[in-house]
C-alpha cells in the first residue's frame, strides 16, 4: 500500500465518524484546537493525521480506539509495500509504474469495483471466533482476469490483528462479470475494533492497481467478550 492510499483511507474514516456524530468541521476544529483547514486536509487524505489527532477523534466520536488500530495497520501495510517494491527493484525483473512493481500482465485499462459484501462494517464478533467474509467484485475494466488473488496487507505483529489466510484466489472473470471471493477470518483475542485490509494481486503479491483509484478492500469488526 502507498502512503497516499493510507492517508485517503484513514481520512475518509475520520470524516465518516465526524459526520455520523452530526459535528460540522468548524465545530470539530473549535473543540479539538486543530485548525479547520488542517482537519479538512486530513479528512481528504492530503495530510497524514498525527497520533494525537487520531486519539481525539476516537474519544470524541466514540470509535473505541478503532482509528488508532486502523492507523497502526495502515502504517504496517505501507512499510510492507515499500519492502516488496524495493526487493523487486533490486531483482530488475518486473515492470515498474508509479514507483512500484506490478504484475507482468498489468494494464492501465484494468479496473475492479466492489459491489457487495457480507459481514457489514462494525459487526460484533466474539473474540477468537471464526467467520466467513465474502466480497462481490466486478471486473469493470476492459481486460479479462486470470489467476488473481485477494492478498492481505500489513504485518501480523500489529495490535488487534484479525487472523486470516495470506490470500484467496479470485475466480477468473471477463469484463463486466461479477465474481465472489470468500475468506475465513478469525476475530482477535482482544476486545475492540479491528480492520483487515486486502488488495488484488498476482500470486506473488504484486499489486494490479497500485494507484489511488483502487482503495483497499477491507473487513472491519468489533470484537467483544460475549454477545
Amino acid at each position: 500500500m502507498r502512503p497516499a492510499q493510507a492517508r485517503t483511507v484513514i481520512g475518509s474514516r475520520m470524516r465518516e465518524l465526524r459526520e455520523a456524530a452530526g459535528v460540522p468541521l468548524t465545530r470539530a476544529a473549535g473543540l479539538s484546537g486543530w485548525d479547520k483547514g488542517h482537519l479538512s486536509r486530513v479528512e481528504r487524505g492530503h495530510t497524514k493525521p498525527s497520533r494525537e489527532l487520531i486519539e481525539w477523534y476516537d474519544e470524541q466520536f466514540g470509535a473505541d480506539r478503532s482509528l488508532v488500530n486502523q492507523l497502526v495497520e495502515l502504517d504496517a501495510a505501507v512499510r510492507a509495500g515499500k519492502d516488496v517494491s524495493q526487493r523487486d527493484q533490486r531483482r530488475h525483473v518486473l515492470p515498474v509504474i508509479l514507483g512500484g512493481s506490478v504484475p507482468v500482465d498489468h494494464h492501465p485499462e484494468d479496473r475492479a469495483e466492489l459491489v457487495g459484501e457480507s459481514v457489514p462494517d462494525g459487526t460484533r464478533v466474539v473474540r477468537d471466533q471464526k467467520f466467513e467474509k465474502t466480497w462481490e467484485i466486478r471486473n469493470s475494466g476492459e481486460r479479462p482476469w486470470r489467476d488473481r488473488w485477494l492478498t492481505r496487507q500489513g504485518a501480523a505483529a500489529t495490535p488487534g490483528w484479525m487472523r486470516s489466510p495470506r490470500s484467496a484466489r479470485l475466480p477468473d472473470a471477463v469484463p463486466g462479470q461479477i465474481v465472489t471471493v470468500r475468506m475465513l477470518l478469525q476475530a482477535p483475542s482482544q476486545a475492540g475494533a479491528s480492520t483487515a485490509y486486502f488488495k488484488i494481486t498476482d500470486e506473488a503479491g504484486r499489486l494490479y492497481y497500485p494507484g489511488l483509484e483502487s482503495p483497499p478492500i477491507y473487513c472491519t469488526i468489533h470484537t467483544v467478550y460475549e454477545l
